[in-house]
């Protein structure tokens, strides 16, 4: 089966939106609960095609505390305060 750049971009697009509102309903769960349910983990490795090794209901709690803290720390990191004239540490430059 080929698949044209049209097809593959729609493909890509569809995935990269359930990933996102995947990760999101994560961040409000974790806003609201304190932790991820079982279910949004299971949500973000289908989206992501991975699911094998988490069938083992351990590994799976592992992961979905793995989320949980992940969520944390991206709120944390997100709420830290910046300074608006502060410039960023790493600048890209074109050579």
């Amino acid at each position: 089966m080929n698949i044209d750049r049209k097809q593959f971009t729609k493909i890509a697009g569809a995935g990269a939106a359930a990933m996102a509102l995947a990760w999101q309903q994560a961040c409000v769960q974790v806003a609201n609960t304190g932790e991820v349910s079982t279910e949004t983990v299971r949500t973000l490795l289908n989206v992501q095609g991975q699911g094998g090794f988490y069938e083992q209901p351990e590994e799976l709690e592992r992961l979905r505390r793995a989320v949980t803290s992940s969520v944390r720390i991206s709120n944390q990191l997100r709420s830290y305060p910046l300074d608006s004239d502060e410039q960023p540490l790493t600048i890209f430059r074109r050579g």
